[in-house]
């Protein structure tokens, strides 16, 4: 069984990548050369990232050893949320309560009419509960716990459920509500969740903020602002931090933590060099700021700087430069005068923090080939799937031309007036007539 299992692994690892090479074989000649322009891969998965055949590993055997893979960013802090809430038994719980909610009134139009009569005469205006298994986006539980702790929600959602364990016949529905109902009475469970939507309220921000798809490294410093018992929560761990750094403790961590780091995940940590705001004020120190980790990357990235021309002494030397006129790189002829340090710049910019988009891909997919559309073309779905992810929104779309294209171009005459079945008006008449 283990023995299939692996082979079923290697095969599956060994596609993905020939999937991808023949996906670059179709796009023409504008990316024959792709295995000499590749600088990182970003993607999420055991099989693309696995250091023993994984996908990273077959493309650096191939293109070579500076490319850099990249965990997806939200997908890594969806992972660490998940694992810190496998040691809590109240995790399990509440999202068990928030579960059992949105099935209640989901599956039930009953329980649903029911509840919108208790929100009339509450005078609330309450949302539908939504679920939470099965989603991977933080921001959606944070979503579902905001609704369920909504002002007048709550209380709506309790007297409800109140209702159904007395005159509910169904034993399953009643049970269902008795759990809920118990949850729902439990003070101390009320605060955990309150504190849960606090964390998430914060955390969902930064997820959201690694979705985007124009995201770089730099915008990943920023932090979101959280409020309420979450801002006491981590200014307790500043104040922790900041004693186990009296104490040396964390100086013999931060040893520990470089001296077993990769030469890739250097490599990215390298890149903050270019952040100015991690520049020293003095103009002195600046000069010499950061010289190690340049002389790191340009020999990290040497095959790929050699292909392009790249003076790695001039690079050294344009650094230099570059930090006292950084503002000023956008305008000519510092872009002619900095091209070759402008390189590690153009690397640094397409690193890939997020894999957000493609999941976003998959969702167009489902929701254009639907049961009522299962034989269109896979170039049709294809088209069809860059014009919903990358396609222009319907407020800049101008639609005059597509409509000229569709009138034109098309293999028979259109006739957009002819009607197949006669008109309302056309019925009316004859049945009046004698």
């Amino acid at each position: 069984m283990r023995h299939c299992v692996r082979s079923y692994l290697a095969e599956r690892k060994t596609g993905i990548y020939a999937a991808s090479k023949k996906a670059f074989v179709a796009l023409g000649d504008q990316c024959s050369n792709w295995q000499e322009k590749i600088i990182a891969l970003g993607a999420d998965g055991a099989a693309n990232l696995g250091s023993k055949g994984g996908v990273i590993t077959l493309l650096q055997q191939e293109a070579g050893d500076h490319i850099v893979p990249f965990h997806c960013m939200p997908h890594r802090l969806e992972l660490a949320m998940l694992s810190v809430q496998r040691d809590n038994p109240m995790m399990g719980q509440l999202y068990d309560l928030l579960h059992l909610i949105w099935k209640t009134y989901h599956f039930s139009p009953k329980s649903m009419r029911e509840l919108r009569v208790i929100w009339a005469d509450l005078g609330v205006n309450v949302l539908m509960p939504s679920g939470v298994k099965g989603t991977r986006w933080l921001p959606h539980v944070s979503r579902a716990l905001e609704t369920f702790l909504k002002p007048g929600q709550f209380t709506a959602v309790y007297y409800h459920m109140d209702h159904l364990v007395g005159s509910s016949a169904n034993a399953d529905i009643a049970g269902r509500a008795t759990k809920v109902k118990k949850s729902m009475e439990d003070a101390t469970f009320v605060a955990f969740c309150c504190l849960i939507a606090d964390v998430f309220s914060g955390i969902s921000k930064l997820s959201l903020l690694l979705q985007r798809n124009e995201i770089i490294m730099e915008a990943m410093v920023a932090r979101p602002k959280p409020s309420g018992r979450l801002s006491e929560f981590l200014a307790d761990i500043r104040l922790q931090r900041r004693q186990q750094q009296e104490e040396g403790e964390m100086a013999i961590y931060k040893f520990q933590e470089s001296a077993s780091e990769s030469d890739t995940t250097k490599a990215v940590k390298c890149f903050n060099i270019f952040n100015h705001d991690s520049w020293p004020e003095n103009q002195e120190d600046l000069v010499d700021h950061g010289a190690d980790d340049l002389a790191f990357l340009l020999d990290h990235f040497s095959t790929v700087l050699r292909r392009n021309g790249v003076n790695t002494e001039l690079a050294k030397k344009e650094f230099v430069g570059l930090k006292l006129l950084i503002l000023m790189l956008t305008r000519e002829p510092y872009c002619s005068e900095y091209e070759n340090i402008l390189h590690l710049v153009h690397i640094m910019l397409v690193l890939p923090v997020s894999a957000a988009v493609y999941g976003r891909g998959f969702s167009a997919q489902k929701r254009i080939k639907s049961d009522t559309r299962a034989s269109l073309h896979s170039d049709t779905v294809e088209y069809l799937i860059r014009i919903s992810v990358e396609g222009p929104s319907l407020e800049d779309f101008d639609a005059r031309e597509s409509v000229a294209s569709w009138f034109s171009k098309g293999q028979r005459s259109r006739r957009p007036n002819y009607r197949s079945w006669p008109s309302e008006g056309h019925v009316t008449a004859m049945e009046d007539s004698p």
